[in-house]
């Protein structure tokens, strides 16, 4: 199971928040640091749900890892640039530094084709066709260097034995040339 960072990591993360929103930096550049003081750690960008059609890929491929470069984590419920713009605006107290990260480090993995079109999917309510799941267990968590875990032993599987009898493929008949999208049953 994956925890919560520590309050003392929590802190340390909080002060150097506040080296950086004292700093004479551009805004582009505290953005970048922002990224980076909490990135690549197991419980940075963890990802809270997977779509339908992020479902159906993984099982098309039968869990097979090469999938992997058609999904993507999405900071869905907010951007990560406006979550820093938040921070940026007026310097936060420790309390809402942490509420306001870690309510919105939350991601879904979706298709790179949804990604590329959030915010129409937004407004079209993809949150029906999103499973919800949970973070702790350590599915798709961050590498080390960039970029989420994904293997066909542990996260294939894992979509496989929970959700290959959850989802439909249904034809998508507003594109041609057969083209498929998958919904939740």
């Amino acid at each position: 199971m994956i925890q919560e960072p520590s309050e003392n990591i929590k802190k340390q993360i909080y002060q150097f928040y506040c080296k950086i929103y004292d700093s004479s930096f551009d805004i582009q550049k505290k953005k970048n640091l922002l990224t980076s003081i909490a990135g690549w750690e197991l419980w940075s960008w963890r990802v809270v749900g997977i779509t339908a059609n992020a479902v159906g890929r993984i099982i098309e491929e039968d869990g097979h890892a090469r999938v992997k470069s058609e999904l993507v984590r999405d900071h869905f419920f907010q951007g990560r640039s406006k979550t820093y713009e938040n921070m940026l605006k007026k310097k936060l107290d420790y309390e809402s530094y942490w509420k306001e990260f870690w309510e919105n480090d939350r991601t879904i993995l979706m298709t790179k084709e949804e990604h590329n079109k959030i915010e129409i999917n937004k407004r079209f309510n993809i949150d029906a066709s999103i499973f919800d799941l949970d973070w702790q267990l350590g599915y798709f968590t961050s590498n080390k260097v960039a970029g989420f875990h994904f293997t066909f032993k542990r996260e294939g599987d894992f979509i496989n034995f929970n959700f290959k009898d959850k989802v439909e493929k249904k034809r998508d008949t507003s594109k041609p040339n057969y083209t498929y999208y998958y919904s939740k049953k």
